[in-house]
């Protein structure tokens, strides 16, 4: 919120894609909108899409990339080329959390600030509540000036960047192993019956896998998206049989945790929203965690294999 209340201003113009996290979406279209802000929701994947839905008073670019949950991915360098040619004043921001600086470099690929949900992969230990963002100097004082920032509370504790400090020392260790993890759960899903698709970047079977060896470096991270063969009623049911992973909506923590998208992090979103973010009933999001593959696959496949009978 810091950011946009820095570089947005009554009149101004959002352009975002279409796929946000369920209180990004609510902040962009019943919060930004009540002050004058006009917002439009485009496929980011579609470039021409994306120039078509500039307009002259256009401020700043936002998405995510891997976005939550769908794990789409947006081409940082092209989106950051088309922004600063068609608007030099405005802003591209990137959402980088699932991600991590430790995989994905935004601002070296052309955009103009990265923010993260510090509360995830940073600090790691699901202990925190806490945001960033990084950019120019210049940039970082405005945001300290005029982000109002002090008038909302976004003022960070001691105590919390002490513990996100901490899991700092770690970052690359846990991401790491996330990504290790993710890829051998990921593969196994793939192959199970009772799961109509998986989306991870890291598989070939990802649309854009081509383009998440060309900027992500190290891994494709620790977030699984997958759907099942399954009702609604189904696939709560397969939640709540499993016993290593925990029904949480956070993510990036040590221990695996598995959410149901349209009804948790994405709830507030219409159903017309859900049907143009490709969030389905039987679409679940995995945050992989730092235990035994094998253990968390085991939970999974006797979970999956109960729904079979």
């Amino acid at each position: 919120t810091t950011v946009m209340w820095t570089v947005l201003h009554a009149g101004d113009h959002l352009l975002a894609d279409d796929a946000l996290y369920g209180c990004t979406f609510s902040f962009f279209t019943h919060g930004l909108t009540r002050y004058g802000v006009e917002v439009t929701l485009v496929n980011f994947e579609d470039l021409d899409a994306v120039r078509a839905a500039i307009r002259p008073n256009t401020k700043a670019f936002y998405f995510e990339t891997p976005t939550n949950p769908n794990l789409k991915l947006i081409d940082i360098a092209a989106i950051s080329k088309i922004a600063h040619e068609n608007c030099p004043d405005a802003k591209v921001i990137v959402d980088n959390t699932f991600a991590t600086p430790y995989l994905q470099r935004p601002l070296d690929l052309g955009a103009d600030v990265v923010i993260h949900s510090a509360t995830k992969y940073l600090n790691g230990h699901g202990d925190v509540i806490a945001g960033m963002a990084a950019g120019t100097k210049e940039f970082i004082d405005e945001c300290n000036l005029f982000g109002l920032k002090d008038m909302t509370g976004a003022v960070l504790g001691p105590f919390e960047a002490f513990l996100i400090d901490r899991g700092l020392k770690t970052l690359d260790i846990r991401v790491k192993k996330h990504c290790e993890n993710a890829m051998q759960v990921a593969t196994f899903l793939e192959g199970h019956p009772m799961v109509k698709r998986v989306i991870y970047p890291g598989l070939e079977s990802h649309p854009r896998h081509e383009l998440a060896k060309k900027q992500m470096h190290g891994g494709f991270g620790g977030i699984i998206t997958f759907e099942l063969n399954a009702t609604r009623e189904q696939s709560a049911e397969f939640v709540n049989s499993l016993k290593l992973c925990t029904i949480a909506v956070s993510l990036g923590d040590a221990e695996t945790l598995i959410e149901h998208p349209a009804t948790m992090t994405h709830s507030t979103y219409t159903p017309e929203a859900l049907e143009q973010a490709g969030i389905g009933e039987s679409m679940l999001r995995l945050s992989v965690g730092l235990e035994d593959a094998e253990d968390i696959i085991a939970d999974l496949k006797a979970g999956l294999d109960n729904l079979q009978k």
